[in-house]
């Protein structure tokens, strides 16, 4: 196998990984770069909506500054952050971000008069070039710098492991190039996590085929400890049909050039969110609309499916048309953006969990391993938050990578039983099990864990429904994933191959999900548990931490630190929380 040698490996080719590298690469440093899919051009980054003006950029006042932290700590994270990593990303988003974004070109929309077009909310933000679109133009400047700086970019290459000296630091990794069907090995003194939080546990999910949660199940397999695992975002107002367009979002959020927001309606016609009305200070209010559905559909007028409706009918025309990239997608279906309503349903968005670490360096529990962005566990949402966070694992790791490569013989031996591993998911088991049964495909078994985890961890969740799916996730990992055999042994672009390695990754990461969210007991944001239904800011106002310990799990608290914005009750029950 080729064994590659760098000073540090990125793990992921969004706003996040690509930052990184880049800023890895002007400390002085040799960094390169793997992406599942092609860098810049695949994941969560491109689909970036805006971009949030901080503090009093670009007109802002000190209460629009206000409002951002507010939006961020309680809106978005539920007190579940360290509020002092929020307002340093802040400064940095202001005084750094911004500067760079212009000089680069990124530019945003303007209005009639030249000024640059932004909402007219609390909180504020613009676009570039319309709402929806940002991240296109921004991951397209990220892979030019990349190439401009001679960045060595492995693409549609997955990692298969982390790898791990004899005291236990990473070392490096395995990959599988997936194009020419190669693995190759790279030995660096730093892995940096970068892989986005977009994971598709469902079958309905705003995650692309890519996300299947591979850097959390990564980073726990080597050792590493999770936070938060079950604090799950969902999209609640997306197209319902055709069901192919999984993550075509009509925007609850304040549009551009404009104090308005979508309106959402029962099966009945009755408004029952708009923004502007029920959450003026969330920019992007997504668990609050969570709860105003879950209460329609226990009333019976809303399905999670569908059978309920969302409009722009009452936003000026002129805005839709000049802001809102949403309209072609209207026109395509037969419908105008400026007047008709259309079916809307629920789609898994990103999560607020994931791999735990110290917000103000990115470190992890593990040495030799950082996070940057979504798939970290410190903050949810934001690009130019990720893009942040990048930047802070560069700086950690310049400030304290040691002089040599921490790869040893028993890191060889990994690389050895990692080809095989790997090797054998490509051939698979034999043509029948011995007992008259077919062996089950990597795609089946996929669906397979989609369908438990869409019963039990769908928006309204129970203890029962959780453990009942542990049981058959336990099912499937002894019953089908031995007998799993991929329909081609092809080496060249075997995207089943890629499914079987998927599949290892997804088992592993749902069943650590789920028994984090039996060790919540309580509801909070999108968190919203029967059998536990209010939010208790006296125990679990916290980190819940989970870790794998062999075949078992082991668990822990911590609290976060006190912050300028606090829930202001200690238990109240979860529909009466406007957050």
């Amino acid at each position: 196998m080729k064994v590659i040698h760098c000073d540090v490996v990125v793990v992921g080719g969004g706003g996040a990984g690509t930052y990184a590298a880049l800023r890895l690469h002007d400390l002085g440093l040799k960094p390169m770069l793997i992406s599942k899919g092609l860098v810049g051009k695949s994941g969560a980054s491109i689909m970036a909506g805006a971009v949030i003006v901080g503090s009093k950029m670009l007109g802002g006042t000190e209460q629009n500054a206000s409002s951002s932290l507010e939006f961020f700590a309680k809106y978005y994270s539920h007190f579940l952050v360290d509020q002092s990593y929020l307002a340093a990303a802040g400064r940095w988003i202001e005084n750094v971000f911004y500067p760079e974004m212009e000089s680069l070109g990124l530019l945003f929309t303007r209005d009639a008069d030249g000024g640059i077009a932004m909402s007219h909310s609390p909180v504020r933000w613009a676009v570039a070039p319309m709402q929806g679109q940002t991240g296109i133009l921004l991951m397209d400047i990220r892979r030019k710098q990349l190439q401009a700086r001679g960045i060595p970019m492995h693409e549609e290459c997955v990692v298969t492991a982390l790898l791990r000296s004899a005291n236990g630091d990473v070392c490096g990794l395995t990959a599988m190039d997936y194009v020419h069907g190669e693995m190759f090995a790279v030995y660096a003194k730093a892995v940096v996590m970068a892989t986005g939080h977009a994971d598709r546990l469902v079958r309905r999910s705003t995650g692309t085929r890519e996300q299947t949660g591979d850097g959390i199940a990564l980073a726990l397999r080597a050792g590493a400890e999770m936070t938060n695992l079950e604090m799950q975002f969902w999209h609640i107002s997306d197209f319902a049909n055709p069901p192919t367009w999984q993550r075509l979002h009509i925007y609850p959020n304040p549009l551009v050039g404009t104090d308005q927001s979508s309106r959402m309606y029962n099966a009945q016609g009755e408004c029952f969110f708009e923004q502007s009305r029920d959450a003026p200070a969330a920019l992007a209010p997504y668990s609050l609309q969570v709860k105003r559905l879950t209460q329609q559909v226990l009333a019976g007028k809303a399905r999670f499916s569908g059978n309920y409706y969302t409009s722009y009918s009452h936003v000026d025309a002129q805005v839709l048309r000049r802001y809102q990239y949403a309209g072609s997608a209207f026109e395509k279906l037969g419908l105008d953006i400026t007047r008709d309503k259309v079916e809307a349903r629920t789609t898994m968005h990103y999560r607020q969990g994931g791999i735990e670490s110290d917000p103000h360096s990115m470190r992890t529990s593990v040495a030799g391993l950082w996070v940057a962005g979504g798939v970290g566990a410190h903050v949810t949402g934001s690009l130019a938050v990720a893009i942040y966070d990048g930047g802070l694992a560069a700086e950690s790791i310049a400030g304290s990578l040691s002089e040599r490569h921490r790869h040893d013989d028993h890191t060889a031996q990994q690389i050895r039983e990692e080809a095989l591993r790997v090797e054998a998911l490509r051939v698979g088991a034999g043509a029948d099990s011995g007992d008259g049964r077919q062996c089950p495909s990597p795609m089946y078994i996929k669906t397979c864990i989609w369908d438990v985890m869409d019963e039990a961890y769908g928006i309204i969740k129970h203890g029962a429904a959780m453990r009942e799916g542990l049981t058959r996730l336990a099912g499937l990992r002894a019953r089908d994933l031995p007998r799993m055999k991929p329909p081609s042994a092809s080496r060249r672009f075997n995207t089943a191959w890629i499914d079987a390695l998927d599949v290892h990754n997804l088992i592993d990461v749902c069943e650590a999900t789920l028994q984090s969210a039996l060790r919540r007991e309580e509801s909070r944001g999108s968190f919203y548990r029967t059998d536990f239904p209010y939010v208790d800011n006296t125990v679990w106002q916290c980190k819940n931490i989970i870790a794998r310990d062999g075949s078992d799990y082991r668990f822990r608290q911590e609290r976060y630190p006190e912050g300028a914005i606090a829930p202001g009750f200690d238990r109240q029950a979860y529909f009466s929380v406007p957050w």
